[in-house]
């Protein structure tokens, strides 16, 4: 399977157009696809404001040691919902060799430049974030007819696409690292019910127009604080972690425990579960 590279049509702010039908009419290949992106586009749609981006079921973060070539991150099971709405499910454990990611690194002009900029004294290391992105993955090639300035009898193309993830791991270079920040106020804080119910209610008005949803004058998502720069701004935080290092350009590891906070990151949190913790 290949990423696909194309934008995909929910990043692109596509109007809510349903395809009408009518007999004898001609379809081609952009009617399916507004048909798939018209139903794509809704449920993310709803998905995004009802829930909010963030976890929904697992995606556990652990480390794996010791510090060697069968050292890992890795990241369990789950499924969380990105903030175009689209779902991304991670069907098994997934794992990042650490040792030779940070070697990699290391080994490169720019990789160690990174880590030196992403060594926090302060912190002990190297300050590492891990993120989870929504990518889709052609797949089943099949015979096709050539498109554009070709003239191939050879032609496939793929007949399906699979929604699919991709894990990342983030130097932090910035001073202060910022992390995500919960997009719903503080309403607990209000002692008084009827305030606390008008908190509510202005907060739902708020969301319409909430930093999670804006774009910029490009028409795309803007980054939200635990984004690092030049980084796709539909990734999910999902935990942040040190690698212990002693100062040096690159910085070299010192070994000792790696303890990734999965803390930090947004939940979605599901009705019976908030029921369950209310005591209903």
């Amino acid at each position: 399977m290949a990423i696909v590279t194309q934008k995909d049509p929910l990043d692109a702010g596509v109007q809510p157009d349903r395809v009408f039908y009518a007999e004898g009419s001609l379809l081609g290949v952009d009617d399916f696809i507004d048909e798939q992106t018209y139903h794509r586009g809704r449920l993310a749609r709803a998905l995004s404001f009802l829930a909010t981006a963030g976890t929904v079921a697992g995606l556990k973060v652990e480390y794996q040691g010791p510090q060697g070539p069968n050292e890992q991150i890795v990241v369990h099971p789950g499924m969380a919902i990105d903030r175009l709405g689209r779902i991304i499910e991670v069907p098994r454990d997934a794992c990042i060799h650490l040792d030779t990611w940070y070697t990699q690194q290391a080994g490169s002009s720019q990789g160690a430049s990174d880590l030196v900029q992403g060594f926090h004294a302060g912190a002990g290391g190297v300050i590492v974030d891990v993120f989870l992105r929504f990518v889709a993955c052609d797949r089943a090639l099949t015979p096709a007819f050539a498109t554009g300035p070709f003239d191939a009898t050879d032609f496939v193309s793929p007949s399906r696409v699979r929604d699919a993830y991709k894990l990342e791991l983030v130097i932090r270079k910035e001073g202060d690292p910022a992390l995500p920040v919960n997009p719903w106020p503080d309403l607990a804080s209000e002692p008084d019910l009827n305030a606390r119910r008008t908190a509510l209610h202005n907060a739902i008005f708020d969301s319409w127009t909430a930093p999670a949803h804006q774009r910029d004058g490009e028409g795309n998502i803007v980054a939200l604080a635990e984004h690092a720069a030049g980084q796709d701004t539909t990734s999910i935080f999902l935990a942040r972690f040190v690698i212990p290092a002693a100062a040096g350009n690159p910085p070299s590891r010192t070994g000792g425990g790696i303890v990734p906070d999965n803390d930090k990151r947004t939940f979605v949190y599901p009705p019976g579960l908030l029921a369950r913790w209310l005591g209903i």
